[in-house]
């Protein structure tokens, strides 16, 4: 009898890598935001049509949904590769997202969480960048960050959670911070500033960190993805009580999440292989983890989060370089005898005492512009000069109907076609087939045809257009980049390298690929795909230079 393990709910093929995804939850609905390379944050509906989307000035890097004002909707803060860190607002009757909030770094945004850290009933937005700083903001309005937090090398990750430290009575929220250098730290708010409780160096580089019980006995562990292939568990004071090795790819991303319904956390991780693997741990108080089951697509998986179907369920749903969005259903569900994990730690909630302030507050927020384009236009508006514009283009004898075409053509960019690939649900792509683990693998059926869904705006009349084009600022969509030529321009890459061994500068090297007939910008995206996959590494020290990595 073939026992099976897990199903392929849905696919989504998205216009470009994903390098994360979030859940928004608003009231009896839930809606998926993703992004990635194309530098556009989509949102998404439950039967994954796109209704909507944001256009960046650098690839959307993090994501993390959170209700800000109680409203039972989810705001979204989202941090960029332009350093643009932004919180989007999420209008249930619109379907649209409006930013609300804008903060310039001037590096890399790497991570992002928000909460209560400073245990007043205010909920603080945290970032943390390739400047090596991790920047915490009071709310929505501040301009500047209240506290900022210095390490020696980038903030990689960055999370909050309850967590009981030996000695002390009260659970503490704590926020807890990783570096590319290894660094990992626990900082709790006290005296009314931030305090660092332990700090550790892992020496390897942090890809993302999570809190949760896995041991099943009622306590939060600290868990670590690292650059040295292992998922580190570490209790509260930051020691090491069980490494799991990640023996094909380094583990990239992590979802601390019960995925069967024995009220037991699985650890999923997802790796830089393209595998996805799922730990479970069956017994209470245990460091016993089993490889549960895995899947396996091409390239890196970037993030993962999960969303919960009409019966409640939690089904994993996760994205990467492979440019694809799935979702995935454990096929345990229910059918395990649900352990009895006592609960040992709780934490107040405190409520805020200026609450209404804060709803009116994020409700009549001032819309802020995601990209330079939309800023050039509100900047134009406010000027006057788009009127200006219009009727100059009039006087050279320009119709309303050429004017107005142009200038849409400028601000934004519709009939983008996006393909959802749906496959049968009792199976996987060939990609994704399950190694044989003491079963056989279910046998595929027919793939369904290819799905296209084309996303137009209405037809307007001519004064509807001009009245939009003129008076308000609305979404654009920036031209896309030309799509990289993916496993042959891979391949010369690599092969260059293995030639060359060492290429002093990024320069030397772009110009040597360009003569193979690839454009700067498909080199440039396809190098720094390569480098986040550790294929590539740039080294400052001597020889200084591009080469393999080891």
């Amino acid at each position: 009898m073939i026992r099976k393990r897990y199903k392929l709910i849905d696919m989504f093929e998205c216009p470009d890598a994903v390098l994360t995804c979030s859940i928004l939850r608003c009231h009896d609905n839930s809606f998926l935001v993703f992004g990635g390379h194309d530098k556009t944050l989509y949102l998404m509906d439950e039967k994954m049509n796109i209704l909507d989307d944001r256009v960046f000035d650098g690839w959307c890097r993090c994501s993390y949904p959170i209700d800000l004002d109680g409203d039972g909707c989810d705001e979204v803060l989202v941090g960029a590769g332009d350093g643009n860190f932004m919180v989007l607002k999420l209008s249930p009757e619109k379907k649209k997202l409006v930013g609300i909030m804008r903060y310039r770094s001037p590096k890399k945004i790497n991570c992002c969480i928000a909460g209560d850290f400073t245990r007043n009933g205010n909920i603080e937005l945290i970032f943390g960048s390739e400047d090596k700083t991790l920047k915490i903001f009071d709310s929505i309005e501040a301009k500047e960050p209240k506290f900022i937090l210095y390490y020696d090398s980038w903030v990689t990750a960055c999370t909050l959670g309850i967590l009981k430290i030996p000695d002390e009575k009260v659970p503490i929220y704590g926020l807890l911070v990783g570096t590319k250098n290894g660094i990992v730290q626990l900082v709790s708010f006290k005296d009314e500033l931030p305090d660092i409780i332990w700090q550790k160096d892992f020496k390897a580089q942090v890809n993302d960190i999570k809190v949760g019980d896995v041991t099943n006995d009622g306590f939060n562990e600290i868990l670590l993805s690292s650059d040295d292939s292992t998922i580190k568990i570490l209790d509260s004071n930051g020691e090491i009580i069980k490494e799991i090795q990640i023996d094909e790819g380094r583990p990239l991303s992590l979802l601390i999440e019960d995925i069967d319904g024995d009220n037991a956390s699985e650890i999923v991780a997802g790796c830089a292989d393209g595998s996805l693997k799922v730990f479970h741990n069956p017994s209470i108080g245990s460091t016993d983890f089993e490889l549960k089951w895995k899947t396996k697509v091409s390239t890196s998986i970037k993030h993962i989060c999960y969303r919960l179907d009409p019966e409640q369920k939690k089904n994993i749903v996760f994205g990467g370089y492979d440019r694809k969005i799935r979702i995935v259903s454990d096929f345990e569900w229910g059918d395990k005898q649900p352990l009895d994990i006592p609960q040992q730690i709780k934490i107040e909630m405190i409520e805020h005492t200026e609450k209404e302030r804060i709803i009116d507050e994020i409700t009549n927020a001032q819309e802020v512009p995601t990209n330079i384009r939309e800023h050039i236009f509100e900047i134009l508006l406010k000027k006057g000069h788009l009127k200006d514009l219009a009727a100059e283009l009039r006087n050279l004898d320009y119709t309303e109907d050429e004017i107005l075409e142009e200038l849409a053509v400028l601000k934004t960019q519709k009939s983008v076609v996006y393909e959802k690939v749906v496959y049968p649900v009792w199976s996987l792509p060939e990609e994704e087939r399950e190694e044989k683990v003491e079963e056989e693998a279910p046998v595929e059926e027919p793939k369904v045809a290819l799905k296209h869904m084309v996303i137009e705006e209405p037809i307007k009349t001519d004064k509807e257009k001009l009245s939009a084009v003129l008076s308000t600022v609305k979404k654009e969509k920036a031209p896309k980049e030309k799509v990289s030529a993916g496993d042959s321009l891979n391949k010369i890459i690599l092969e260059f390298l293995k030639q060359k061994e060492i290429v002093t500068t990024k320069a030397e090297f772009v110009n040597a690929i360009k003569e193979k007939g690839f454009t700067t910008n498909q080199i440039e995206k396809e190098i720094n795909i390569l480098k986040e996959q550790g294929k590539i590494n740039y080294s400052r020290a001597k020889p200084k230079g591009w080469s393999l990595a080891d």
